[in-house]
């Protein structure tokens, strides 16, 4: 078994599982880095024979505890209020250790990081592809920010991607900068980390809303589209407004998600899915309707 430094594998909980090894915050089984916020690993829950995702805090601390502790309760109101959903983790199990650092022990989603699908430079021809993941991500946040709960930090890692029969399967993970109305609106801690360039510009100077995840959906769709060398040049608004390789009628959605004025953004998911759907079926007719809106949700994964 590889060495387990942050916690005795085989005290409770981690003793109900088998084969806990390292995985890195790419998912690839690398150790993760010392400076992160959590460290990741994977193992077999020795009693359903299913896979677990196990993060625990790298080091004690209040910020780090309040992130883990802000995600858990994040997570476990969607997984009441949307149990069936298959696009958000499920908690299994939380608590703290004995030196006093924060656990969970959720859902492990098997795919990549859509990060891994994106290069430097642009992918020409795949616009088609790009809009049906960017809508399916807002679909997910639609469900998200009918409970209202915004992630805040989206970006190309935290959005794990794979083809399912053509369609994307999209999970969305990572919720230690999410907002959460009814608990932070009551005066619960919040001080988010976030990811530069991805996350609105106006966190965390006011409280987030869905035009703070409309911003940053509206930067990873960027990113799909003209590869991460935009993110070396200027504020994304910025590169999109002077983007000439993108066709126009695509370039104005953008614009209205990446404003950095979040009143003139789009004021919804919806909005902004039903305009990409509009753009997708005029350049590749009919095959907006498996990320339609409105549609039936696929099962909750088996290893959740």
């Amino acid at each position: 078994m590889p060495r387990i430094e942050d916690f005795d594998s085989k005290s409770p909980p981690f003793d109900q599982f088998k084969g806990l090894q390292p995985l890195g915050e790419d998912r690839r089984g690398h150790v993760s880095a010392e400076t992160a916020r959590h460290r990741l690993y994977v193992g077999t829950d020795k009693r359903t024979n299913t896979s677990a995702l196990i993060k625990v805090t790298s080091r004690p601390g209040l910020t780090y505890q309040h992130n883990l502790e802000n995600e858990i309760a994040s997570l476990l109101t969607i997984n009441q209020s949307i149990p069936d959903s298959p696009y958000f983790p499920f908690v299994r199990e939380h608590g703290a250790l004995r030196d006093g650092r924060v656990f969970l022990v959720s859902t492990f989603f098997p795919e990549l990081p859509l990060a891994t699908a994106i290069g430097n430079e642009r992918v020409p021809g795949k616009t088609g592809v790009y809009l049906r993941i960017a809508m399916e991500v807002a679909r997910a946040l639609g469900q998200l920010h009918g409970l209202q709960i915004y992630h805040v930090d989206l970006n190309p890692m935290n959005i794990l991607l794979r083809s399912g029969h053509g369609t994307p399967v999209i999970r969305i993970i990572d919720f230690e900068s999410s907002y959460e109305a009814a608990r932070h609106a009551a005066g619960v801690f919040y001080n988010p980390p976030n990811t530069a360039g991805y996350s609105a510009p106006e966190i965390p100077g006011q409280a987030p809303d869905a035009r703070s995840d409309v911003f940053s959906l509206g930067v990873v769709l960027y990113t799909m589209l003209a590869g991460y060398e935009w993110t070396w040049e200027a504020e994304v608004w910025k590169c999109v407004a002077g983007d000439r390789e993108i066709d126009p009628e695509l370039r104005r959605i953008l614009l209205s998600a990446v404003d950095p004025d979040p009143a003139n953004r789009y004021q919804s998911m919806k909005a902004i899915h039903a305009d990409l759907a509009d753009h997708l079926e005029q350049i590749w007719p009919g095959r907006a309707a498996d990320v339609a809106w409105e549609r039936q949700p696929a099962a909750r994964p088996t290893n959740s």
